[in-house]
């Protein structure tokens, strides 16, 4: 488990990478649940809710997470072992300097009990003011790759038939800014599924329907 100190040297690493700065940006994560927890989605999510979600989510006067706008997550409905979770944050420092706060340690433990050790696909992108989909989208294909050729952008997911919402861009972060994400948002999960062939995305991509909670 990541310690203050380890996190701190870190930013240190990251401060260096200031295109990435003074800006909206939103966080995607893309984790793999223990084995226990892909059976058991209500203790996953209990966990969730009470470790992570209640020192992230804006409001209530939360001291410990400056700069978090708003925070969705949900469990993919096709691959029960897969948990996104999104953040909106009024800047990437802020992000940085949350892992500085009281409340960084038992997120991370949190993070340490219910998801595959190792590094999860993190990013954070650039979509802008508006940041993720609107709440009243609980149905969303979360589709992420590598785009190294840089078509991404050309391409896109903005002409499918039944897509009510579309967030794209490139991360932001350093080393990274050639990763993609097409955050699609439906009214339905039957509408969700009717575009999935139609759906462009790279080699390699994780691509999920995901049932989205918004705090």
């Amino acid at each position: 488990m990541a310690t203050a100190e380890q996190m701190a040297a870190y930013t240190a690493h990251l401060r260096t990478h200031t295109s990435a700065q003074n800006k909206p940006v939103t966080e995607l994560c893309i984790f793999k649940l223990r084995a226990p927890y892909t059976q058991d989605h209500t203790a996953a999510l209990s966990t969730f809710e009470s470790q992570i979600a209640a020192n992230t989510a804006p409001g209530n006067g939360k001291p410990n997470a400056p700069g978090i706008r708003r925070i969705a997550y949900g469990f993919s409905v096709d691959d029960p072992g897969t948990f996104v979770w999104m953040l909106d944050w009024d800047k990437i420092q802020d992000h940085w300097e949350f892992w500085q706060t009281e409340a960084f340690p038992p997120v991370i433990g949190a993070i340490t009990e219910l998801f595959v050790e190792g590094r999860p696909l993190v990013r954070h992108y650039d979509f802008g003011e508006e940041g993720m989909l609107d709440g009243v989208f609980k149905i969303a294909r979360v589709v992420v790759w590598d785009d190294g050729e840089g078509r991404a952008r050309e391409l896109g997911n903005r002409g499918l038939a039944r897509v009510r919402q579309v967030r794209e861009a490139y991360a932001v972060d350093m080393d990274e800014m050639t990763w993609w994400c097409s955050l699609l948002g439906y009214e339905s999960e039957e509408d969700c599924r009717a575009d999935g062939g139609d759906v462009r995305a790279g080699e390699g991509a994780e691509n999920h329907i995901v049932g989205l909670q918004y705090r």
